[in-house]
């Protein structure tokens, strides 16, 4: 179930296409059949409604965080997997789908503890992404030998970040920064910590080619997608469709071999998605738990002279 109309409708497109990287001659019998959600709830229902009719057995989807609780209204006990990042939606029957904040905050804080770095700081907008980052590095600070020295909501145009995380920590800088955004905003804050002394870490919202090509983020550490899982997907999109995809084009590729494997090994249900092996896919190794959250085992990569380092694997993060 995808938003092929409205707002989102050119990344449910992508999504679209990349599942049809798995489903291409197949008979159409075997192949997922897609809905479109538009970009409301109600979209999203009558999508789930109209897939419910045709004898669907797990619902791939919706995208959005908001839209799901309206698909679970209608999905009675068929299973649904949500590509939303929202780990809340699985105390409402959710399994959630999403790389989501906490497994890109669980992963470099496990790699920064093994490195000896403890005293991290996190900075990011004032966005969902942030809050939502915010709220899930106390819990794993916590748990994984961290002290984090000081969570900043920022706009990241505004100037004095070095002194600010030196402010909120008591006086003096922690040993790392994580910056879970991407895009401008990445941009906008690394900037500013040039010569700081501090590790940069960052989130899979980083991007791979965008924060490789980025001078300010010379020898930073972030979570990623496996590359040699996620860049045989990448090449094949780019042949295909003449452009690179995203993690969330991926989350497509994904819910297709989910839906197709399972199809064929007869669990298509509740039981087939916790099953124990997992899944593996561009985005990694991945396992659905019973309260709907997903684990991923996530890489760490460095920047290092403009290129890409694996710098480790952290594990059901």
């Amino acid at each position: 179930m995808l938003p092929l109309s409205g707002s989102l409708s050119a990344v449910g497109q992508n999504m679209g296409r990349a599942a049809s990287l798995v489903t291409q001659g197949l008979d159409p019998s075997a192949a997922p059949a897609v809905f479109d959600t538009a970009d409301t709830p109600d979209g999203a229902a009558e999508a789930a409604r109209r897939a419910l009719a045709g004898g669907a057995r797990i619902l791939m989807g919706p995208l959005r965080g908001n839209q799901t609780p309206a698909v679970l209204a209608v999905a009675g006990g068929v299973p649904v997997v949500t590509f939303s990042n929202d780990d809340t939606l699985g105390a409402q029957g959710a399994f959630v789908m999403g790389v989501t904040p906490a497994q890109s905050v669980s992963t470099m804080f496990s790699y920064a503890r093994a490195q000896g770095l403890t005293r991290i700081a996190l900075v990011a907008r004032n966005t969902p992404l942030g809050v939502a980052s915010i709220a899930s590095a106390g819990g794993i600070a916590r748990g994984g030998g961290i002290t984090l020295t000081a969570t900043l909501l920022r706009d990241p145009e505004q100037g004095g970040l070095i002194d600010a995380i030196r402010a909120a920590s008591g006086g003096t800088l922690p040993q790392a920064v994580f910056l879970p955004d991407g895009g401008a905003t990445l941009t906008a804050f690394a900037r500013q910590l040039q010569g700081s002394g501090m590790q940069v870490l960052g989130s899979v919202q980083w991007g791979v080619s965008d924060a490789a090509a980025d001078p300010n983020l010379s020898g930073a550490w972030f979570a990623a997608a496996p590359p040699n899982l996620f860049q045989p997907f990448s090449d094949q999109f780019q042949a295909a469709f003449g452009e690179a995809p995203g993690i969330i084009a991926a989350l497509g590729y994904d819910a297709a071999l989910i839906a197709v494997g399972m199809g064929n090994s007869g669990e298509l249900n509740r039981k087939g998605l916790l099953r124990q092996a997992g899944f593996t896919g561009a985005l990694g190794n991945f396992r659905f738990v019973e309260d709907g959250r997903c684990q991923r085992d996530l890489t760490v990569l460095g920047i290092v002279g403009g290129g890409i380092e694996a710098l480790g694997e952290i594990t059901g993060t």
